[in-house]
């Protein structure tokens, strides 16, 4: 899946994008598909720097086919998707980034089943590392209507972002339901 086409005004918003689109690409094979994306036009961090916040709004679509992370049909759900990122300097002048994701949506399985879906992320890591270890804490839950399977995924933890997906552990964080299941 391509990444979508961003505008990049400056260098810290293409760090904040990189990390934004590490969030929302799909994986290959039977795991679930990522959202889609419209292109974003990303706005700091002139804010940013004054400690203020960018904030983001996009539609988002999401498969998860049917055999994976325990549903029996293909699931296709759209929503909405906000990011809010700001900067903070420690003490002695370290920079670093915090992102706050979430999206909240329905869905229809491929045998009529519906679902309702939401998802929320905070995390943080320094921007002036490459790859960067991200401190987590993700959830994402698509919850069944009427008997139809949940799919619930949590994590908490630091992992790793080589520029590829899937997330690295790193020590041993918290990982309920599986990465994989985690479709945004």
């Amino acid at each position: 899946m391509p990444l979508p086409k961003l505008r990049i005004r400056s260098p810290m918003a293409l760090v904040t994008t990189l990390i934004t689109a590490m969030t929302v690409v799909g994986c290959a094979g039977t795991d679930p598909v990522a959202p889609n994306r419209e292109p974003i036009d990303v706005v700091g961090p002139a804010t940013l720097a004054k400690g203020g916040a960018d904030v983001e709004k996009v539609d988002v679509t999401f498969t998860m086919p049917a055999g994976t992370c325990g549903l029996t049909t293909t699931v296709t759900a759209t929503g909405v998707y906000n990011i809010v990122t700001r900067e903070s300097r420690g003490p002695t002048g370290e920079l670093r980034l915090y992102l706050n994701e979430a999206a909240h949506g329905t869905g229809t399985g491929a045998d009529g089943s519906r679902y309702r879906f939401s998802y929320a992320a905070n995390y943080s890591f320094d921007p002036t590392t490459f790859p960067v270890v991200l401190d987590l804490i993700d959830h994402f839950n698509l919850l069944g209507q009427g008997g139809a399977p949940d799919v619930k995924v949590y994590l908490r933890g630091q992992f790793l972002f080589d520029g590829s997906l899937p997330l690295i552990p790193v020590g041993d964080p918290v990982i309920r339901g599986g990465v994989a299941c985690d479709p945004i």
